[in-house]
């Protein structure tokens, strides 16, 4: 590619990304008119509320066909490995660096799962985006790509793992590409498919797509209900578009987390707070939550928070 259609081409990218992001920030400002404020930098125990809120709240949309949920409710949850001094847990992994996507799951009152993605007992949660503090430097662009009702093993798929999969490359395109808009859609597709996860699509919601998103990622959440007494035990999956190695200042980190059931999990989310305060040029301080995940599908999530599993005390002021 000549230098100047390449310079072209990134003024193009830049523009629409800043356009975007625009738009986004309008649309929280519209959100927020007619929901509570909430304290940027809220204390452990407000955290736990805050987290709990967003759990229960089943809002179909955040206001528009563009602002998906998850801008604003739900709990955005990365599961991660056990403490280490090698790497940081808030870094994108090797394989999310060369694929382009990091995965997540979703937990909602209406999207509940009995345990973390590889059994994963600690992790972190990002601020739904319209709940994200201002004015503090973080970085609320992190796009959500596409959402998956059940784990979509996206190790094997293409465009940040959002993609087909080699197996099964017209049927597991995006749900919208093939003309699946509904849940019922997505329930018939995946039983033709025998519930092969390879076979499965995901619906797209990406900030630069044309399609509906908001649309889209509640159907994904309706397509988990048709599935839930099956694959209770089984996350579901967004992926986020990988972010740089060494960005702790602008993440939108709101919690670290642990299941209740591992001590473990404690262990590791209490170093990782450590971490993450030695880590970050103005010492963040992020609280240390604990998660109890539903064991039936009848049961509920409850986040709580307690001081004596902080490592790093909790400031008297944030």
């Amino acid at each position: 590619m000549k230098k100047s259609t390449f310079t072209l081409y990134l003024s193009l990218i830049l523009a629409a990304t800043g356009a975007q992001a625009q738009t986004l920030k309008e649309a929280k400002a519209e959100y927020l008119k007619t929901h509570p404020a909430r304290l940027a930098r809220p204390s452990g125990q407000q955290t736990a509320e805050y987290l709990n809120t967003d759990y229960a709240d089943t809002e179909k949309d955040c206001g528009s066909s563009s602002t998906p949920a998850f801008l604003c409710s739900g709990n955005l949850i990365r599961g991660t490995d056990v403490f280490s001094t090698q790497f940081h847990a808030w870094d994108p992994s090797p394989s999310s660096q060369s694929s382009g996507g990091v995965s997540f799951s979703y937990l909602r009152a209406d999207s509940k799962f009995s345990s973390v993605a590889y059994d994963y007992n600690n992790g972190f949660i990002f601020y739904p985006y319209f709940w994200a503090p201002d004015n503090e430097g973080i970085d609320t662009n992190i796009d959500i790509m596409c959402a998956f009702p059940v784990d979509g093993w996206t190790v094997y798929r293409s465009d940040a793992g959002c993609g087909a999969s080699s197996d099964y490359p017209q049927e597991s395109v995006p749900c919208q590409e093939q003309g699946i808009y509904t849940a019922d859609q997505w329930y018939a597709h995946f039983e033709k498919g025998g519930e092969n996860h390879l076979y499965m699509c995901g619906f797209t919601t990406s900030d630069y797509s044309s399609e509906d998103t908001a649309a889209g990622f509640y159907q994904s959440i309706l397509s988990r209900a048709k599935i839930e007494s099956k694959y209770f035990s089984e996350q579901n999956e967004l992926r986020l578009a990988t972010w740089a190695q060494g960005k702790q200042d602008s993440l939108p980190i709101e919690a670290f987390f642990y299941i209740v059931e591992s001590s473990s999990g404690l262990d590791s989310a209490r170093k990782n707070q450590q971490d993450f305060y030695n880590t970050t040029t103005n010492h963040i301080w992020v609280p240390v939550i604990k998660l109890t995940l539903p064991q039936s599908p009848g049961g509920n999530a409850v986040f709580s928070y307690s001081a004596a599993d902080q490592l790093i005390p909790e400031p008297t002021s944030h």
